[in-house]
């Protein structure tokens, strides 16, 4: 492809990872609100869940979330797009902009784990949350290290690449243990349902990420679970927490967020005559 055509390429991916997120960000918002709303109207004085329009209201907007998202995957692949399966073409992120961003990020996530590792002293889980906390402050450094190392293929350590992918992960499953161990005796489903829902789809976000620096990719999941990871990371803010872990959930979806960008940013377009190779199994077959 001739340098002029290549450079509009990648300025038109750029607009489209643009349009994308603002999409993400903007289920975000509206699922933040809904779920307000039904925290505000929902839930009476005793803490329990009375009938409301709400509560199939979110679940439902959530599916059509999950749908857009998946349209916008499979509009991306029948238009010819592929993400490369190399860990430094697929998330690189070579622009200052990129720089500021995932400090700035790793910073709101420490942050938030500091936050919270001085207000659960005296929390009854306070061992659990201060695990958490400190997952998160070392969380908030190895995410600028990680996607620094994929501009590096030449200096970069695999294995530092391997770990820095690694520990969302763990935090996000000690997060989740956490969230378990506090709702031990909670009987209102409504509570806390959709925190453990986000919990794991995070999860797979990040995990599907981790494939990348493993040798092992999936593009069009990892796009789609980050994506759907990063809207239910703030619609789950809505609920009352403390401030640090409200961060920590901020820090979560703008993490995924990037993640997003970056991909879709670096897609490529395949020409009319290549032909993408099967990956079921039975490529020899064929």
């Amino acid at each position: 492809m001739p340098e002029k055509d290549l450079t509009m390429e990648k300025y038109l991916m750029r607009k489209r990872a643009l349009e994308i997120c603002c999409y993400v960000a903007g289920a975000g918002a509206f699922g933040v609100f809904m779920r307000w709303l039904q925290v505000m109207m929902a839930f009476n004085e005793e803490g329990l869940v009375d009938k409301s329009f709400f509560n199939f209201a979110l679940p439902l907007f959530c599916l059509a979330a999950a749908f857009m998202f998946l349209r916008f995957v499979d509009k991306l692949r029948l238009e010819r797009y592929y993400l490369p399966g190399n860990f430094y073409e697929a998330l690189r992120n070579e622009h200052v902009i990129y720089t500021v961003l995932r400090w700035l990020i790793g910073f709101v996530m420490s942050v938030g784990g500091v936050m919270l590792l001085i207000s659960a002293e005296t929390d009854k889980n306070a061992e659990f949350l201060q695990i958490l906390a400190g997952m998160a402050i070392i969380n908030g450094l190895l995410f600028p290290l990680h996607l620094t190392s994929a501009n590096k293929p030449h200096a970069a350590v695999p294995k530092l690449s391997c770990f820095c992918a690694f520990w969302p992960i763990l935090m996000l499953c000690m997060w989740l243990v956490t969230t378990y161990k506090i709702n031990a005796i909670n009987s209102v489903l409504w509570a806390y349902a959709p925190e453990i829902i986000t919990h794991i789809i995070a999860i797979n976000a990040f995990y599907h990420i981790a494939g990348f620096s493993f040798g092992s990719p999936n593009p069009w999941r990892s796009l789609f679970f980050c994506m759907m990871g990063c809207a239910m990371c703030i619609l789950v803010i809505a609920d009352e927490r403390y401030m640090g872990m409200q961060l920590m959930y901020g820090a979560s979806a703008a993490m995924l967020l990037m993640y997003t960008w970056i991909m879709v940013a670096n897609l490529l377009r395949r020409e009319k005559e290549e032909e993408e190779t099967p990956q079921d199994g039975f490529e020899r077959l064929r």
